[in-house]
């Protein structure tokens, strides 16, 4: 399944919205590119990533525009199925399989799509991930809603940049 053993001690996971506000997005590279430096400081290499619109592909691009910068920064796909991206609009089709072919790895969980299997990538990337970096209103529903609610639960710390 997975071409590389993370270690989870130096590891984090992302997790957020499908949707940024177009007038936060700079705001939200910003404070990505400043956590992700910091969490690097700290020995923070390995970055787990749902791949899904919004936050997810938005952290991605952060993280790949950083690897110049912080060598051994990893960016690690967490693909839930095979065609995630299939009823996607075409530029977001493309940006998806740029961001893929810049991965240091890429898990695919499933061949296909199934109920549940969404929070299944999220559950992956918490067991291999000591962190959370997250975009969450707060509000009590949906896939950021459960991964915030079961990191909180694991003791995980969770940095929130809603």
């Amino acid at each position: 399944m997975e071409k590389t053993n993370f270690n989870k001690t130096n590891s984090v996971a992302f997790s957020g919205h499908r949707s940024v506000p177009e007038h936060r997005k700079e705001e939200m590279k910003k404070k990505l590119r400043g956590k992700i430096r910091l969490l690097y400081a700290m020995g923070i290499r390995n970055y787990f990533c749902g791949m899904a619109l919004g936050f997810d592909m938005l952290a991605a691009e952060v993280v790949l525009s950083l690897k110049s910068e912080l060598p051994q920064l990893k960016l690690i796909a967490v693909v839930p199925f095979k065609g995630q991206s299939a009823r996607w609009s075409y530029n977001e089709q493309t940006r998806y399989k740029a961001i893929l072919t810049r991965c240091d790895d890429v898990i695919l969980l499933s061949q296909a799509y199934y109920n549940g299997c969404l929070l299944r990538r999220n559950d992956y990337m918490l067991s291999h991930s000591c962190g959370l970096v997250v975009f969450f209103d707060g509000k009590p529903k949906g896939g950021t809603f459960y991964t915030y609610r079961k990191a909180k639960s694991l003791g995980m710390d969770i940095i929130n940049l809603f």
